[in-house]
């Protein structure tokens, strides 16, 4: 079985969004194997058993048979817990399930590791993921090419391994021009712009942001990786600042 057929059999809606809005992505999944579920697959297993409780409380919840202080009190008594549902073998365009019918969520996961070939620190819907963009385009939120999402993540990682110095001057230079002279065309004016205060300029004696004495801050690794994780919450929550940036980036059409 491929990864369509779930689609289609169970997800039809889904499916004609994609179909719309993403039809390489569904491409792929008429190229990717199903295959069968193994347990040693479950590598990050902690406490699952927790996982099945919560969904238990969840129900109850959503049913009105507790209420939402009970939920409370009972999530609070639960150890921490995790449970792997799916997983995706790139190279090989193959993927697997625990549930014989995945939620599409975890479907449209692990397809799309295949499909962008990325790995859980960028291709994820959290944590500054390109599946957070992926779902807001799929939803229609804005205007986001499959273009964007793979330059989204390219930009990324390239932050994460070494090459923050150089992504931030990509930034400054797509960025700046949007402040003109209010902003010193720099890193951390740039980030500043946005009320977002990294931690590479909290130790900084001045915020005067178009003062050339940004010049003598050094840009942390960290916080360009984290610009990333910040514009993907700016744009759950339509915020103007970093919409702007996503356009100027060319992440986002409109």
């Amino acid at each position: 079985m491929k990864a369509i057929d779930i689609f289609t059999a169970y997800y039809p809606k889904l499916t004609e969004k994609l179909q719309k809005r993403y039809p390489d992505f569904l491409k792929t999944a008429s190229e990717t194997e199903v295959i069968d579920w193994k347990e040693e697959f479950a590598v990050t297993d902690r406490n699952p058993e927790v996982i099945d409780e919560v969904m238990f409380w969840n129900t109850l919840l959503d049913s009105g048979l507790i209420t939402k202080e009970e939920w409370e009190r009972q999530i609070r008594k639960l150890p921490p817990a995790s449970k792997t549902v799916g997983v995706a073998f790139i190279e090989t365009k193959e993927v697997a399930f625990r549930q014989e019918v995945p939620d599409k969520f975890v479907l449209v996961h692990e397809v799309g590791h295949v499909h962008f070939g990325e790995v859980d620190s960028f291709w994820s819907s959290t944590y500054g993921g390109g599946e957070i963009l992926f779902w807001l385009g799929v939803k229609g939120r804005y205007s986001i090419p499959e273009a964007g999402i793979r330059l989204f993540m390219k930009l990324m990682r390239r932050a994460y391994k070494g090459e923050h110095k150089e992504v931030a001057e990509e930034i400054v230079k797509a960025c700046s021009s949007f402040w003109g002279e209010q902003i010193y065309p720099h890193f951390y004016p740039i980030c500043l712009g946005t009320s977002w205060i990294p931690e590479g300029v909290k130790t900084c004696e001045w915020f005067e942001l178009n003062s050339p004495e940004w010049e003598k801050v050094e840009v942390k690794r960290e916080d360009v990786v984290r610009f990333f994780i910040s514009l993907t919450e700016g744009l759950k929550y339509g915020d103007n600042f970093w919409i702007e940036y996503a356009r100027r980036l060319k992440i986002i059409e409109r």
